[in-house]
């Protein structure tokens, strides 16, 4: 039987990663498509093809891609952001087929920051909306990403509105107070749609 697949989604900072592993701890398999990005950067055959794109100013000292410099270009530049995604998203894809199709998992959980972005949003048979206010996460932000405040919202000028991503959700968690009332609406949402 297929598993069902729950996506993740919100603004950048919302909590996503931390929404889904707190899914994870109820059971669900999390596939976190960030990290399946960030080891495909490491492949030579991509690592050239995106510097055809965009030269040696996304590589660091040891040749590697440098991903805050990919990153300022990917969020600056008009169209760049779908170029990266035509690269990464195939092999992406089908490596969560591969998974969804194992059949070792009856709940598996999409932590993918640009879900709508690359279409992985159609894999999914649910989906989260987790909230958060502006204030938050910048603030997050700067203290985890060490970003300027304004960045967040020259990001998301780049991304799905959030409104958007909220109306389509099955379900919005609000994320702006303590992680066990944030569990708690997590626990709630499982019970709902998957027990």
């Amino acid at each position: 039987m297929r598993p069902k697949v729950i996506g993740v989604t919100g603004g950048i900072a919302s909590g996503k990663t931390t929404v889904a592993e707190m899914l994870g701890s109820l059971g669900a398999k999390v596939i976190d498509a960030d990290k399946m990005a960030h080891k495909l950067l490491d492949i030579p055959e991509v690592r050239n093809r995106l510097e055809k794109l965009w030269g040696k100013e996304i590589l660091n000292e040891t040749g590697k891609i440098n991903r805050r410099s990919l990153s300022r270009i990917v969020f600056s530049q008009e169209g760049a952001l779908k170029e990266l995604t035509d690269i990464l998203h195939p092999p992406i894809l089908e490596e969560i087929r591969r998974e969804v199709s194992k059949g070792d998992a009856r709940v598996i959980v999409l932590d993918a920051a640009l879900l709508e972005e690359t279409g992985l949003v159609t894999l999914c048979d649910l989906l989260i909306f987790v909230e958060a206010e502006d204030l938050l996460r910048e603030k997050r932000v700067q203290e985890i990403r060490n970003w300027p405040p304004e960045e967040v919202a020259r990001r998301e000028e780049f991304q799905t509105p959030k409104e958007v991503k909220k109306k389509r959700a099955h379900y919005v968690i609000n994320n702006n107070f303590s992680k066990e009332e944030t569990f708690g609406q997590v626990k709630e949402f499982w019970n709902k749609f998957i027990l």
